[in-house]
């Protein structure tokens, strides 16, 4: 087959008229006596085609193939060995009996063969041998596994990675020749010469030590789950750390380290200098892989983080576009969390708006809205406003976002960003980018008063001409919500009546229920009376949901009395617990009882809002993805977790008495990880009662617990145990109980409470022939850290959109001043005092300038026995000492609310 310069205009392929049958009936050609290799070549190739568009061939059939192929292994041409390697590998989990061509691999496995077919036949060995043949193959691995050849080398590496599910035992007793191949200056340093090098490909290859990549992952995964060896091995690495000399390998390396360091501090100490050492010298791909990852280590300072920042800003002037590209991206992943460490690189930073690449103008942005200050805000706003029409939608919706976030930093700058806001919704976009601006504008309508005015009235300008009825939906919805409260609302009516005279039936539906929140929430009897007109004429409309909503509209402004609960509740229910709720009703079997709305818990428009601004105020433009860690505990496996606990509990029958949970903690660790039996607890706040959840994990896999409870002793009098329930056996899996305490009155709050905590069981050993416990056992205690109740436990966070008129609504009001002497600065105050508190920062005051004299923070809060909780807290320096003073002025719907808030900083 021939390939030439009048075949370009020809657009038929050469595989277009390829099918099983076909290739099957050519393969005949492998039983020939005389063998072709550029014709056997072309037939591999046609079942390689076949197999990876999707093709599988049946068993029968790929086993005639796959050993019809094996008849190839006579000719010795190097292309036709190499290509018959691959379709083994293929076909060998879809043939039959493919371990009968073991030994004629294995032929081209030995030391003295062919350099060219020994990595192809170590991969393909791999993929034939069972189990049971393993120990058959393991001195060729083994030696293999340490050979001086680059591409042999890593072979038998990557081949043992793939074998280590299959024969645990046997693959993890090469451990220590990984750890050789790993730092080793012989093992996969060289390229053997062939003569396949020089007549096909026509050059020698390099040995770029990719070996020790594959070396490293393997070494890894033997060792992972024994937490000690990792730690030694990874410490012994680091001194010979020389060794390391392909750039894969290291990055490897640091990510693992860095995982390490997450889970285990103490390795900070010795690794961070170490690291800092590194970002002098060891290639661009290394040294951004270091920064990328000690920027999202928490447990590292601002002095550990500085030569990052340093080592970044030298990357930000380089020529190559890929690296200034990973610098400005990794410092705006910086910015979210360190803002202040980027002042020094503000200007360097500020140059690369005008570059070339608009996707690294676009993070240069966004970085500087991050971390800049409020006077800053409205130049940037000019520079962004000149290359907006330069960039795709993906970098819009980035530009966006951070707009979005800096509305909420600085709502001073409201009228700058929402002017920029509103100019953006007229230029050119998709729906996606429309979507974020528009999200950006609700936000400010949500948190920032002094916008919404102005902000609504831009949306009624936008819905004139919005092509996409989704957002139109939307905008009616906030109209709905909003324009009710505002100091004009009948403005606005008139925009709605427009959507329902010239949109399609789902924004025409949308906007009745609009101007029914008009009719029920305006006070002015002429607004109501114009409302129920306008709605009347809906009742002849031609679409049938247009007319369902405009009569029950109609029904509702005729009897407000009837249905104002329903239309004006406060309470929504709990998204999630609704959603368990269901899944429980509609698993099960008791569909003679109608389900019940009742019982869901529910949350007020003020949770929810300060839930949503917590999510808002977090950046979401990076994905913080760190390398799986020695002990997986993610955030998001924390939330699973603790929605699971919720759930749990809400199934239980002894529970069920005690109302909604009105609040429950995060997960506390009450022992340590590493110990044999690792607890958790979460405490759950109900009206009158506190139930703590214990979860206990058993690591003795030789042991079983039965009948585990937990021994609590409170030290409040008010807190009185009801009742506990005890988990019957605790193997290897996770497993819950519960102690359940009932108070009355504020006693409760007014002291610190601390409950003392043991573990009690009885321990039985497993007989190893039989895998069941013994049947006699002993009563043992373990003892686990004591648990606090203080304020926070019975605060919930919310939010509101204007906090000083709240503030003078509020009557009982408490005072004090306290020293945080252990803490340097403004902003490390206010975390600490939102943690502390468990309270909601409003109006951008957790944005602190730490060179100011002074810093004023509000919070926002509402306390378990109901009403709600507003603090201001007003800081300075410590005179002549380190730390922070805080006076902190409490007002509260609730007058134990004000009184037992001193509880927080007591313990």
């Amino acid at each position: 087959m021939s390939y030439s310069k009048k075949d370009e205009d020809n657009d038929e392929s050469i595989f277009s008229n390829i099918n099983q049958i076909s290739v099957t009936q050519d393969a005949r050609a492998f039983h020939q006596s005389s063998i072709s290799p550029r014709k056997s070549r072309m037939l591999l190739c046609k079942i390689a085609y076949l197999l990876y568009t999707g093709d599988r061939f049946p068993e029968k059939q790929a086993t005639e193939l796959f050993f019809g192929i094996t008849k190839l292994f006579q000719h010795k041409d190097p292309n036709l060995r190499q290509f018959v390697y691959i379709i083994i590998k293929e076909l060998s989990s879809i043939a039959q009996d493919v371990i009968m061509i073991t030994s004629s691999i294995m032929k081209d496995t030995a030391t003295g063969s062919e350099v060219v077919y020994r990595p192809n036949a170590i991969r393909s060995l791999v993929r034939v041998i069972d189990a049971n043949t393993v120990p058959a193959i393991e001195r060729i691995l083994t030696t293999a596994v340490v050979d001086p050849v680059s591409a042999v080398a890593s072979a038998a590496l990557v081949s043992a990675y793939h074998l280590y599910p299959v024969a645990k035992d046997v693959v993890s007793r090469w451990s220590n020749k990984a750890q050789d191949a790993t730092t080793s200056h012989i093992v996969g340093r060289k390229v053997a010469n062939s003569p396949f090098f020089a007549t096909s490909l026509g050059y020698m290859p390099s040995a770029s030590g990719i070996s020790q990549y594959h070396a490293l992952a393997l070494l890894y995964r033997i060792r992972q789950s024994d937490h000690i060896a990792v730690l030694k091995i990874f410490r012994d690495i680091a001194s010979k750390v020389a060794g390391l000399s392909n750039s894969h390998a290291f990055v490897m390396y640091v990510r693992y380290v860095a995982s390490l360091m997450d889970q285990y501090p103490d390795m900070r100490k010795d690794m961070v200098p170490l690291f800092h050492n590194w970002l002098k010298g060891k290639g661009d791909m290394v040294n951004l892989e270091i920064a990328r990852n000690m920027i999202r280590l928490k447990t590292l300072g601002d002095e550990d983080l500085r030569p990052v920042v340093a080592a970044l800003t030298i990357f930000l002037t380089s020529h190559r576009s890929a690296a200034r590209f990973s610098a400005i991206r990794t410092l705006n992943e910086l910015a979210m969390t360190r803002p202040h460490l980027l002042y020094s690189c503000n200007p360097m930073i500020e140059s690369l708006i005008t570059d070339a690449n608009r996707s690294i103008a676009t993070y240069a942005i966004t970085t500087l809205l991050k971390t800049g200050n409020e006077e800053s805000v409205d130049r940037l706003m000019l520079q962004i406003a000149n290359f907006m029409s330069e960039i795709p939608d993906n970098f819009k919706i980035i530009v966006v976002d951070a707009i979005r976030s800096l509305c909420l930093k600085f709502p001073r700058k409201q009228e700058a960003m929402l002017s920029f806001l509103s100019n953006i919704l007229s230029d050119e976009g998709g729906y996606e980018f429309k979507r974020a601006a528009i999200d950006a504008i609700f936000d400010m309508i949500k948190y920032i008063p002094e916008s919404k005015e102005k902000a609504l009235a831009e949306l009624c300008e936008f819905i004139e001409d919005c092509e996409y009825p989704k957002i139109a939906v939307r905008i009616l919805c906030i109209l709905g919500e909003e324009g009710p409260k505002a100091a004009e609302p009948t403005r606005f009516i008139r925009y709605i009546y427009n959507r329902i005279m010239l949109e399609n039936a789902i924004v025409r539906s949308a906007a009745i229920s609009a101007l029914t929140k008009f009719g029920v929430n305006v006070k002015d009897n002429f607004v109501k009376h114009s409302v129920r007109v306008i709605l009347s004429r809906c009742l002849d409309d031609a679409d049938d949901e247009v007319r369902d909503r405009a009569a029950l509209s109609v029904k509702v402004l005729d009897d407000m009395d009837s249905f104002l609960p329903f239309v004006k509740s406060n309470k929504v229910p709990s998204i999630p617990a609704l959603e368990r709720s269901l899944v429980l009703y509609v698993t099960g079997d008791k569909f003679d009882q109608p389900f019940d709305i009742e019982a869901v818990p529910t949350l007020t428009q003020e949770q929810i809002d300060a839930e949503n601004l917590k999510v808002k105020t977090a950046s979401t433009e990076i994905s913080q993805v760190a390398p799986a860690p020695v002990v997986d505990e993610s955030a998001e496996a924390v939330v699973k977790a603790e929605t699971e606990f919720k759930s749990v509990l809400e199934s239980i029958p002894e529970f069920s008495s005690f109302g909604p949970v009105l609040k429950s903690s995060s997960l506390i660790d009450v022992t340590e990880r590493e110990t044999e039996y690792v607890v958790k607890a979460i405490k759950h706040i109900f009206e009158k009662h506190i139930v703590i959840q214990y979860q206990l994990q058993n690591t003795l896999t030789e042991v079983v617990l039965e009948n585990v409870t937990v021994g609590c002793v409170s030290s409040n009098e008010n807190l009185i145990e009801e009742f506990v329930i005890p988990a019957p056996v605790a193997a290897n899996e996770p497993v819950s109980l519960y102690v359940s305490f009932s108070y009355e009155g504020s006693d409760l709050f007014n002291t610190p409470t601390v409950i003392e905590n043991v573990l009690r069981f009885t321990s039985k050993e497993i007989d190893p022939h039989t895998g069941k416990p013994e049947e006699e056992g002993y009563d043992d205690e373990y003892n686990i850290d004591d648990l606090w109740l203080k304020y926070g436990d019975f605060c919930i966070p919310f939010t509101f959109s204007n906090f000083d008129e709240h503030w003078e609504q509020l009557d009982h009001e408490s005072s004090a001043v306290y020293s945080l002497s252990e803490i340097e600065s403004f902003k490390a105050a206010c975390s600490h005092l939102v943690e502390l508190l468990q309270m909601q920062p409003v109006d951008g005051t957790d944005n602190v300038n730490d060179d100011a004299p002074l810093h004023v923070l509000k919070l926002c809060g509402g306390f378990v026995s109901g009403g709600k909780v507003l603090a201001i807290i007003k800081m300075i320096r410590a005179n002549g000492a380190e730390g922070v003073t805080i006076k902190l002025i409490t007002r509260a719907e609730d007058e134990k609310a004000t009184e037992s808030l001193p509880t927080a900083f007591e313990g």
